[in-house]
């Protein structure tokens, strides 16, 4: 399907303008391009899934096949999935088995030469998907490509640019420097074909687990320059949202693929990764506080003892430990951060 025009969508809601309510990407010319695949996996955001529809559908590609897949939502979802129901391939508004297998269900179903996810709490920047064509053409034997991806918040408010960068085993498993970041990346059929579909036993963790895959197996990934897709930080969103599962699951990727890393990288891939636990720590016990959860919120503090040497300053442990002690709220740094 080749992509519509502003024109031919709905209206945007009123007082939404720019990129992409009333603008739309270059359009490519007709001729023999490969056929991109994206699914949306989706489940209650109706305050931000049209904004992500939209920015697919007005990319101006010629041969484009969207798949939107959501878990039953009942926040309005459906009602603007299904405004969009002429230029999808396919959308459903039922209980799933959560997001893993909603990307999952849609690559079984794609037909495309390139595949791709895009959450429905982030977007696509304009003209992304003719970049990642023409890397695709000018590198034949690169079958993984990521673009830059921009950090924001709930409102549109810019925060951080992430540039892509492959990294090596060890740097992957410690979360060292992170050069990946999901919104940003496309793969040929035949990668995703090679290395298997998304861990659905995963819950958070299941694009580590991937990328993990995909190094180990020997594929380097296709840097591009092109600004690729926002990723919007939210208290909701599922990245930043559940730090105490998060914790549990890194190390599941980490358990499946250290053993290939040499002794002296396994160590520094270890104090890569404790230093980042840390500071996941205190956001999975603030959050569990936030939520009354002060049990589970001192089990984690027990439990995690061993990263008191990886904070700094070690105090934040000691703060934290004393928060949940005296009942009292979280650090104001995280009420600030969640608004």
């Amino acid at each position: 399907m080749r992509c519509p025009t502003v024109a031919d969508l709905p209206p945007p809601p009123a007082g939404r303008a720019g990129w992409p309510w009333t603008e739309e990407s270059p359009r490519l010319p007709d001729g023999a391009w490969p056929r991109i695949t994206i699914i949306t996996p989706s489940y209650q955001q109706a305050q931000f899934i049209e904004e992500t529809i939209r920015s697919v559908l007005l990319q101006g590609y010629p041969d484009l096949e969207y798949f939107v897949l959501d878990g039953g939502s009942t926040d309005g979802t459906r009602e603007i999935i299904a405004k969009y129901t002429p230029w999808l391939a396919g959308w459903r508004c039922e209980k799933d088995r959560g997001q893993s297998a909603a990307v999952n269900e849609g690559w079984a179903k794609a037909t495309g030469d390139i595949l791709a996810w895009i959450n429905s709490d982030d977007w696509y920047q304009p003209g992304i998907l003719a970049a990642v064509t023409r890397a695709a053409t000018e590198k034949p034997a690169a079958t993984w490509f990521a673009g830059h991806v921009d950090d924001h918040t709930a409102d549109g408010t810019f925060i951080k640019r992430h540039p892509p960068r492959h990294m090596p085993l060890e740097e992957l498993l410690g979360r060292h420097d992170y050069g990946f970041h999901q919104p940003g990346m496309f793969w040929r059929r035949e990668h995703l074909r090679a290395v298997g579909p998304l861990d659905e036993s995963l819950h958070n963790s299941f694009d580590c687990d991937l990328w993990a895959r995909s190094v180990s197996a020997g594929h380097i990934l296709e840097c591009l320059e092109a600004p690729a897709a926002r990723f919007r930080r939210h208290r909701m969103s599922k990245t930043g949202g559940n730090a105490t599962r998060m914790l549990a699951e890194d190390r599941v990727v980490w358990s499946r693929y250290a053993g290939q890393l040499t002794p002296e990288s396994r160590r520094r891939a270890e104090r890569w990764l404790r230093a980042y636990e840390s500071d996941r720590l205190l956001m999975s016990v603030y959050q569990l506080l936030a939520a009354g959860r002060r049990g589970k919120a001192l089990g984690q503090l027990f439990r995690h003892t061993h990263l008191i040497p990886y904070l700094r300053p070690a105090s934040l442990y000691f703060g934290a430990l004393f928060r949940v002690i005296a009942f009292q709220k979280p650090a104001p740094w995280f009420l600030q951060k969640t608004k």
